[in-house]
C-alpha cells in the first residue's frame, strides 16, 4: 500500500473548505480545515449535540501556523490548548458516543509529519490521552525514518470512543530508504494506547477502504 494512504489524505485536501468532509450521520470520514480557515471560529458539534470543539485564533510563525482549540458543554468552556506547527490539512472528529474526539494534523505540508492528539471528554473535564504513543513506539522498532520520523494517522472509531484504529507510515521520501511508504497499522484502547491488534499492510488497507478519515 505504499503511497496509497499518502494519495487517500491528498485527495481529501482538494479543494478543501470549512467543515468539508463529513456530514452529520457519516461515522467514518472527519471534518476537514485547512490552517488559514482558524482566522474564523469553526466548530464541530459533538454527534449528541452536546458539545462542541472550537478551532480559532490563527497565527503565523517562522516556520509553521497555529492556532487554538476550545472544548465546550454548552456555553461552558472546559478547556483550551494551543496549537502549533499546522501545515495543510487539519481533520477533527468525534467519536460516535461524543465522549472523544481525534485531532489529526501535519506540519510538514500534505505528504507529512502527520500527527495525532486524541481528546476524552468526561462529564465537564478534557483530557489529552495517550493513544497513539505505544503504536508509534512499536512501529519504529522496525520502520523508521531516520531523516524526516514517521507519519500516524487515525482511521476510524470502534465500540463507540472506547477503541480506535490507527495507521503508522514510514515517510514516503526517497532518502527514507527502502521502507519508504511502509504502512501498518494498531486497534488500541484509547485512553492508554494499549495495542488490541496489529494490522498487516494488506488488512490496514481494507480498514481504510472500508471507514476511515479521509
Amino acid at each position: 500500500m505504499r503511497f496509497r494512504l499518502l494519495a487517500l489524505v491528498a485527495f481529501s485536501l482538494v479543494g478543501a473548505s470549512p467543515l468539508a468532509g463529513a456530514s452529520d450521520n457519516d461515522h467514518c470520514r472527519a471534518q476537514v480545515l485547512m490552517p488559514e480557515d482558524l482566522k474564523q471560529t469553526q466548530e464541530i458539534p459533538s454527534p449528541d449535540g452536546q458539545r462542541r470543539a472550537a478551532l480559532s485564533g490563527y497565527r503565523e510563525f517562522k516556520d509553521s501556523e497555529g492556532g487554538l482549540l476550545q472544548v465546550f458543554q454548552g456555553r461552558k468552556l472546559l478547556r483550551q490548548f494551543r496549537l502549533r506547527g499546522l501545515s495543510a490539512g487539519i481533520y477533527i472528529k468525534w467519536a460516535p458516543d461524543s465522549a472523544a474526539f481525534y485531532l489529526m494534523w501535519s506540519d510538514g505540508g500534505a505528504i507529512g509529519n502527520y500527527h495525532v492528539r486524541v481528546f476524552r471528554v468526561k462529564a465537564d473535564r478534557v483530557l489529552e490521552v495517550p493513544t497513539t504513543r505505544i503504536a508509534e513506539m512499536d512501529f519504529a522498532k522496525k520502520h523508521y525514518c531516520r531523516a524526516r520520523g514517521n507519519n500516524v494517522y487515525a482511521v476510524h472509531w470502534l465500540a463507540d470512543s472506547g477503541e480506535i484504529v490507527v495507521s503508522t507510515e514510514v515517510y514516503p521520501t526517497s532518502d527514507c530508504g527502502k521502507d519508504l511508504g511502509f504502512t501498518a497499522g494498531y486497534l488500541v484502547h484509547t485512553d492508554d494506547g494499549t495495542i488490541i491488534k496489529r494490522f498487516l499492510e494488506p488488512e490496514i488497507e481494507w480498514e481504510i477502504k472500508s471507514c476511515s478519515a479521509f
